[in-house]
């Protein structure tokens, strides 16, 4: 094998490897940003709203169903049942903190 031979499978693994690396950060860049829909606004405004738990809530960990989009819960209550009507106290970032409605 020659030099260039050498130097040309380098610059091509290094485009590809540069190529990998770009669609591996734009594949997970996403996965830590809210939708661009769910602004800290947005979300002050759920503070009120009712809805519905899609899992059982605790102090820590909960899913709920409000205007028709399902967000993560929790509440400051023993335990909320799934199915049970929830009333949105306010909101910790993407977390809607929760009592029985």
């Amino acid at each position: 094998m020659s030099a260039i031979d050498l130097a040309l499978y380098g610059i091509i693994a290094v485009i590809v490897g540069g190529i990998v690396l770009w669609f591996l950060f734009y594949a997970f860049s996403g996965q830590t940003k809210p939708p661009s829909n769910l602004t800290e606004e947005t979300l002050m405004r759920l503070a009120g709203s009712t809805g519905r738990a899609t899992s059982d809530i605790t102090e820590s960990t909960g899913t709920v169903l409000v205007n028709s989009e399902e967000f993560s819960a929790k509440t400051s209550e023993r335990i909320i049942q799934r199915g049970t009507h929830v009333s949105v106290r306010e909101t910790d970032g993407l977390t809607l903190l929760v009592e029985k409605a």
